[in-house]
């Protein structure tokens, strides 16, 4: 894909080695010690506010923040303008598990830092303008590797213009579990 058409130019960026292979052990300890809500085809945690898959802009407060989550907010905050998020999901995919095309609710704040753990996966990107909800690869979509330990942080363009998911016939190909932890500011 050339460089302009992609979301690295748009305001993506992965950040490689954000927590140390001693750190996501501990989170991933810390994680599987709370509750998970089965509410999706996936596990789930929310903290700070419920995420509202409806889009219907709600604000439903969550449990507060975990200790492990409010050191990594704190540590996210550069990315955030320095702006302390103060919201949180975490999301267990197994392979073969994924999430549909979709932008990030206009409910939160104009960036969004994701931590992933466990696994690299694929993580596949498309235009809003280009059939966004379309099911399945698109000619012209971007897939990236999240690394393991990484933060992929979505700002300008590529938070509010493109779309990103994580496709399930790909992840099927995966042998083992990737945990994200997303974390969000509200929009004012």
């Amino acid at each position: 894909m050339a460089r302009d058409t992609s979301i690295f130019a748009h305001g993506a960026v992965i950040v490689p080695d954000f927590v140390t292979p001693a750190e996501e052990a501990r989170l991933l300890l810390r994680i599987a010690e709370a509750p998970w809500l089965p509410e999706l085809r996936r596990r789930v945690q929310h903290y700070g506010y419920r995420y509202s898959y409806s889009g219907d802009g709600s604000r439903e407060p969550a449990p507060a923040f975990p200790r492990w989550a409010a050191c990594m907010a704190e540590r996210l905050r550069p990315h955030f303008a320095g702006a302390l998020p103060v919201q949180c999901i975490v999301n267990e995919y197994r392979p073969g598990q994924g999430i549909g095309m979709h932008a990030d609710h206009r409910q939160f704040g104009p960036v969004v830092a994701s931590l992933s753990l466990g696994a690299d996966w694929p993580m596949r990107f498309r235009p809003r303008a280009a059939r966004p909800y379309a099911a399945g690869a698109l000619p012209g979509d971007e897939v990236a590797v999240l690394p393991r330990r990484s933060v992929l942080v979505l700002a300008g363009d590529a938070r509010h213009r493109w779309m990103h998911g994580i496709d399930r016939g790909m992840s099927a190909r995966e042998t083992a579990t990737r945990v994200s932890a997303t974390f969000r500011t509200l929009a004012p």
